[in-house]
This record gives C-alpha cells, structure tokens and sequence, in this order.
C-alpha cells in the first residue's frame, strides 16, 4: 500500500530537482560576462550615460560649446567584476559654452558654420559596491 504513495512522490522530487537545476543553468547563463542590451531607462544605466556625457564635455570634447546625446544608438551591458557599458551616442554641439549654468537645457546650435555632430563609442566600467565609475576606452569621429 505504500507504494503507490512513493511514486508520485518521487516524481514530484525529480520535477524539482530538474527545475532547480534549470533556474541554476539560466542564472549563470545571463550572469557569465555575456553582453545583453541595455535598459535606457534603467537608473543605473541613466547614472552611468550621465557619468560619461559629463565626463565627454569636461575631458574628451575640445570644443567650448557644451555638447548634448542627439541620439543614444546603441547601449549594452556586461556582468564582470561590476559591469561593462557599452554605448554609441551622436552628439551635438549647443548654442552654449561649458562655462555657463544650466547646460542640460541648452538648445542646439542652429547656426550652420556652428552646427557640428560627433559620433562617439565608449566603454565603461562601474563597480557599484566601491562607488567607482571609470571610462575604459572610447572613440570618437566628426559626422
């Protein structure tokens, strides 16, 4: 008579022993270091675009005039130790140098002999934990 309580008893056991391993399986498949898209309205993702549009006006563009994303045309991610970001973002130049207030706001130059766009790849790297984010590398080229 207590056979007939065992086998779906051990059926339910294997059920879960195939699920669990499963759910492991998936887990370690998202977090092994392959790159996915990226969540643009994610706020880690916005935290570190906005890291790296700072960081673009204030050490990689040359130029005076503050430069805003026209377009973000791409952003991925990577689990390491922290996280890879990937972003191509096309830039244009505003009608505002970097020295004034309130720069998020500014409109962009209009003007033909002043219009410029730039296209620009990065890669960076933020360890949460240690409050860090770093540019890695980046690359950028006149439109």
């Amino acid at each position: 008579m207590a056979w007939p309580m065992r086998a779906p008893l051990l059926l339910l056991t294997a059920l879960m022993v195939v699920l669990a391993r499963s759910a492991s399986a998936q887990s370690r498949k998202t977090s092994s270091g392959d790159i996915h898209a990226a969540d643009l309205n994610d706020k880690s993702v916005q935290r570190v675009l906005n890291f790296t549009i700072r960081e673009y006006n204030k050490d990689i563009s040359k130029d005076e005039y503050y430069s805003r994303p026209l377009q973000v045309m791409a952003a991925y991610q990577q689990v390491v130790g922290g996280v890879n970001y990937y972003f191509n973002v096309k830039f244009g130049r505003t009608a505002c140098t970097k020295s004034q207030p309130n720069l998020d706001n500014c409109p962009f130059n209009d003007q033909p002999e002043l219009k410029e766009e730039e296209f620009c790849s990065f890669q960076i790297n933020e360890v949460s934990q240690e409050n860090k984010i770093s540019i890695l590398n980046y690359k950028c080229r006149k439109v």
